[in-house]
């Protein structure tokens, strides 16, 4: 770890925190044309095959071991196809930028898993950020329905995905080997596709596939190659010279940002009942990442898992 980081660190940081913010609009553009499911069986696929074959390119090659791969397959159906199957239905159903603010919550469930097990249990701050975070969140579901857009239904289903996206993060401390990043995303988004194939097709016989128009289409490449791909690889520069409590606070800010671009790209807006809500739960989930032991803080590297979830979108 260098003293001064380079400038270019910070500014892949800020890349990836616009890029994960952004996904939330592009989800939604997806779904003028696409299914839920549909969209995620083919952003897996596309950033799968991507991944794999830059993966393959590479001079030196790691070995797959069949162990590795069922492992790995845990890791791509938890993080992937239980995820976003939830968080792309509930983005249908409710406002991007509440979605976005859900989808925050991933370290509150973290912690709360973490109290079963004696070695992860919060400090005091940390319960104090959980409670105040699960009020936020109350008060924002309690608001569903309002002018700002949003449903009981559809947040409900975004925070399903908070919850898996923090099981695959408990999940990836005991299953996560010292691989590649590359290596890792690129089996995880083809598992990922994988599972979601016979749901998607499942979803197809049940409620049809529509035409897509160019703008729909758009958004799923943007899923594919900004979030999917760019987002993954700035995060994993930024690691290079930043630790991870340090990138973690531009990831906090993925809700603000994605609250902004969904006011400014969207015209969504926030009563003022939901804005209430959503300053709550941002600071809930401030005050139970800063209150994390010194261990957990300080730890950098790509291998970081709670970092590593899906949650940015």
């Amino acid at each position: 770890m260098q003293d001064r980081p380079p400038a270019s660190a910070y500014t892949a940081a800020v890349g990836m925190t616009l890029a994960f913010a952004l996904s939330f609009v592009a989800t939604k553009t997806a779904l003028k044309g696409f299914e839920p499911l549909l969209i995620a069986l083919l952003r897996f696929t596309l950033a799968g095959a991507i991944l794999w074959v830059a993966w393959r390119l590479r001079p030196v090659r790691e070995p797959v071991t069949r162990r590795e791969l069922g492992r790995l397959a845990l890791i791509g159906f938890v993080s992937l196809t239980v995820y976003f199957s939830f968080e792309n239905s509930g983005i249908a159903r409710t406002s991007a930028s509440q979605a976005a603010i859900l989808i925050a919550t991933i370290p509150i469930f973290v912690a709360v898993i973490g109290a079963f097990q004696p070695a992860e249990r919060p400090t005091g701050r940390q319960w104090a950020g959980i409670l105040l975070s699960f009020a936020g969140i109350v008060a924002l579901v309690i608001a569903a329905g309002s002018s700002g857009g949003g449903s009981l239904t559809g947040n409900l289903l975004v925070l399903a995905a908070s919850v898996s996206g923090a099981v695959y993060s408990i999940l990836a401390r005991r299953l996560l080997v010292s691989r590649s990043a590359l290596f890792v995303t690129a089996y995880q988004n083809l598992f990922g596709a994988l599972f979601m194939a016979p749901l998607a097709l499942v979803e197809a016989l049940v409620v049809g596939v529509r035409r897509p128009t160019a703008q729909a289409a758009g958004g799923v490449l943007f899923l594919t190659l900004v979030c999917s791909i760019l987002a993954y690889l700035l995060l994993n520069y930024a690691f290079r010279f930043l630790p991870a409590s340090r990138v973690s606070v531009f990831i906090n800010l993925t809700p603000v940002v994605a609250v902004a671009s969904a006011y400014v790209l969207l015209g969504e807006r926030l009563t003022l009942a939901q804005g209430a809500a959503a300053v709550v739960v941002v600071a809930g989930v401030w005050v139970t990442n800063s209150g994390r032991r010194g261990g957990a803080a300080k730890s950098g590297g790509a291998g970081e898992p709670e970092l590593r979830s899906p949650s940015a979108g």
